[in-house]
């Protein structure tokens, strides 16, 4: 019992007992029994990370932001990654039920209701990273990607482009649409027809969608993409067909890496505050499992940052084009 109190209830023992305790502990490289003491207070201190994708910076930020959170309120963190397999998903979020975790921290597939729902219905608190979850009553942290697209759009429209076509994901990914909306938004508004794409979040998506963009008699002369993958696919392509970006051809994007993570950034595009959002979503479940709020599912939407570099320009007529071109 004195043990007990020393390691949990430090308050309870005096200094002198504390020491001699530790100094035991030490000694004998003792490591208490979690899960015992799981049981007894019906809590494991462990809460569960489900993760789509981690071949991306962007999964790789969420995951040193939930680390981050969990680990300043004393919870360890066991991560599932899906590979984006919806089907996979709903296996690991069952697997981390059957293990007794606290809560869940979910970086969906898609944004349907079925992995919220069996979260919920065994009683395990969870919260979504990422995306709007209309049909479930559950916290969610995210940006408003719809707006950030919008803005994007409306730099290049800016520069002068009137040529502008969208390459977004797949479309039953809800940011994809989200992405593709907003630029339609600020065609529109700008007397023009939206020219979207849907394909994959990928660099093979890029390459392949830029590639028939470039291939069209009057090709685009700006490309907004929805993620960093498309990006790079997009530009690879360009410079192998010989279109120079961004003389001949401006690109922005999402999920731009931060200025810090990269020695020279190239694409302009919207940095979104990945591990701020994964940090707030984790101190949201925390809330719940600690019983520090009860009450109907909250949406923390995070402010985006807008960052200009080297992948756009100003649309050069002919003439301006001929004249920078060197002889």
């Amino acid at each position: 019992m004195t043990v007990s109190r020393s390691l949990n209830q430090p308050e309870t023992v005096s200094p002198a007992t504390r020491r001699r305790v530790l100094a035991a502990v030490d000694e004998l490289k003792y490591v208490p029994n979690v899960v015992g003491q799981g049981l007894r207070h019906r809590r494991t201190m462990v809460v569960g990370f489900v993760v789509s994708d981690v071949s991306n910076p962007f999964g790789v930020q969420q995951i040193q932001g939930v680390s981050r959170a969990a680990r300043a309120q004393g919870y360890t963190v066991v991560f599932a990654i899906t590979d984006g397999d919806p089907d996979e998903e709903l296996r690991q979020i069952r697997a981390l039920a059957g293990r007794r975790v606290d809560g869940i921290i979910l970086s969906p597939v898609y944004n349907t209701p079925d992995a919220v729902e069996f979260s919920q219905g065994q009683g395990i608190p969870i919260v979504v990273i990422d995306y709007a979850m209309p049909q479930n009553d559950v916290d969610v942290v995210r940006c408003d990607t719809r707006e950030a697209s919008r803005e994007l759009t409306r730099y290049l429209l800016n520069l002068g482009h009137t040529q502008i076509a969208m390459l977004s994901g797949n479309e039953k990914i809800v940011t994809a649409v989200d992405r593709a909306e907003g630029y339609a938004d600020a065609m529109r508004e700008a007397g023009m027809e939206p020219d979207v794409t849907f394909g994959d979040f990928s660099v093979e998506g890029g390459a392949k969608g830029t590639e028939s963009l470039l291939r069209r008699t009057e090709p685009p002369t700006a490309i907004v993409t929805g993620n960093n993958f498309i990006a790079l696919g997009a530009a690879h392509t360009a410079r192998r067909l010989g279109v120079e970006v961004p003389s001949d051809l401006s690109i922005v994007t999402f999920d731009n890496a931060r200025t810090d993570m990269v020695l020279d950034p190239f694409f302009t595009g919207i940095v979104q505050p990945v591990m701020e959002i994964a940090e707030v979503a984790t101190d949201l479940l925390l809330d719940r499992i600690l019983g520090r709020f009860e009450g109907r599912g909250r949406t923390r939407i995070l402010q985006t940052q807008f960052e200009i570099h080297n992948s756009t320009s100003e649309k050069l007529t002919d003439k301006q084009r001929s004249l920078r071109k060197p002889t």
